[in-house]
This record gives C-alpha cells, structure tokens and sequence, in this order.
C-alpha cells in the first residue's frame, strides 16, 4: 500500500491545465522529493493532496483511503507546511505550540517532545518574530509534527535557509524517516533532494517525466569513463562483447560510454580478463544535471 497515491489527477485553472493524469506512487515509509520548476504544478499538487484545492473523487488515496469520503480521517493523520509556516509574531514558539495544542486536544507533554525534536527547547520562549528563518522553518515543521501523524508534507522547507539551517532541517527530516514516518518534499534545492530522499519525481509542465528510487535513476545514466591501459585492444573486444559504446581510442586509452549500474560489472569482467589498468576516470552526473536532461527531453 502506499502512502500517498494519486490516479489520473488532473487540476485546470481558467481553462488551463496545470497538471495532467498524475499518477504519484509514494511508498509508505519514504523521503519522496517532488521536483520541478516554478509552474510545473507541485505546489498545486500539495493543495490538492491536503484538500484545499477541489479534485475529483477518486483521484487522491492516502493509505487507501479517498481523500474526499475521508478527509477529516485522512487529515488527522497528515502534517503539512506549506510555502512558509504560519504563526503568531508576538507569541513565543511555546505559545504558538499551546495554542494548536489547545485545538487539537493533545496531551502538554506533546508541545516539548516536539520542541527537542526540532532543537527549539532553548529558545521556546522567545518571540517569534525574533526567530531566524531556520528557526521559523524547525517551528513550523514542530507545528506539522504535534499531534503525531504518519505522513508529513513539506513544500519547500528549505527557502531562505543559510547552509546551516539547511543542515539541520536536512537531519531532522532524515531522523523523521528512522521514525517511520513518510515524507513528501518538494524543493529546488536538487543538491539536498541526493542528500535525503529514496524516491523521487520529477514534474515537468504537469506531467512525471520520472517516478522511482533515486537509486534506479542514478543508476540508468550514462557515464564517460576514460582507460588508460596496455590492453586496450582486449578492452575494445569486451566492449564490443558487452555492446558498449566506444567514443574513442588513442594509444593507450579508451573512452567508452555505459550506464553507471553496468559500471561494476563492466569492471569485474575487466578483472575476470586479467585485464591491467595503469588508470580509471569517471565522470558521474549529478542530480541536478540528471533533471535537466529529463525536462529538456
């Protein structure tokens, strides 16, 4: 079952499609990073999965459930912030956390747990417009975190951070996902997307262009490794062997071009072969490198 599902979710404005059958698959007990452009639709998306925006029935599932025969159930269970956290200046993080409490009738103690979790139990009663942009963020996410749910959505909880906020709210959403709990994140920040997440997808003008593990889609791109060898022609008749292409071979060294996950097997042959390496370089793409390409395509 998965946490989070969305089938042929499609949302117009004014006669516009802004997302077109979206069919989000997002494993319980996962960090899924949501990534696109300004425009491509994840905040939209975000609203339609907390019900803010209308969708049609059927269309949106959490843990089975349909999101608009179960909201109040589904809500219950389900965290969020969204674009920036919402609280009162001229009240302390404690206070902001009392009043929620208040309203959704959890138990006091609750309102500490969360403060150590998101590191504010030092500054709790400090007001929250004095707070720094990271501390407003970890305030927020404590607000999303109050009455426990199993699924937290985070739209972009790292705008405005500096390297160290990033850091922290990096460590507590990876802390979170030890807990159990799911994560949706969505974020341009497609350096802390590698860094975290075991899923993602990728929007671009409404539609996935990808959805899977971060791993399988590092792994399907292909990566320029140059050999440095005496034997190049054995190399030469594994690659034609193997159909890897070769992009060149000068005297002692050859490029060729192959999908990073047939990276360790292309070596073991080489080994297997007896073959000698004087020297291996490999140039991997990035995350970032790896989304431009797909958005381009």
């Amino acid at each position: 079952m998965y946490a989070i599902e969305t089938k042929d979710l499609s949302f117009n404005y004014k006669k516009k499609p802004l997302l077109e059958s979206l069919d989000l698959k997002i494993p319980t007990g996962s960090i899924y990073g949501y990534l696109g452009k300004n425009g491509a639709g994840k905040s939209t998306t975000i609203k339609l999965l907390l019900g803010l925006l209308p969708a049609l029935q059927n269309t949106i599932y959490h843990n089975g459930l349909e999101l608009n025969s179960h909201k109040r159930e589904i809500l219950s269970m389900v965290g969020s912030l969204v674009e920036s956290p919402a609280y009162y200046g001229n009240l302390t993080g404690y206070e902001n956390l009392l009043y929620l409490k208040n309203i959704y009738g959890c138990n006091s103690q609750k309102i500490y747990d969360v403060l150590q979790k998101v590191n504010l139990m030092g500054d709790k009663d400090k007001m929250v417009k004095r707070y720094s942009s990271g501390m407003k963020q970890r305030l927020g996410i404590a607000m999303a975190l109050l009455y426990d749910p199993n699924t937290l959505i985070l739209d972009e909880p790292l705008n405005g951070l500096d390297p160290e906020g990033v850091y922290e709210i990096r460590e507590l959403i990876i802390d979170l996902k030890k807990e159990g709990k799911t994560i949706l994140l969505s974020s341009h920040i497609l350096s802390e997307i590698q860094k975290t997440c075991t899923h993602v997808g990728i929007l671009h003008d409404g539609r996935l262009c990808y959805q899977g593990t971060l791993v399988e889609l590092m792994n399907n791109v292909s990566v320029e490794i140059n050999i440095q060898s005496n034997d190049i022609l054995k190399i030469q008749q594994i690659c034609m062997e193997s159909k890897i292409l070769i992009n060149a071979i000068e005297q002692n060294n050859i490029l060729i071009t192959l999908n990073k996950g047939e990276q360790k097997d292309f070596m073991n042959k080489l080994d297997n072969e007896g073959v000698k390496i004087q020297k291996f370089d490999s140039v991997d793409k990035d995350l970032e490198e790896i989304y431009l390409n797909l958005t381009k395509r």
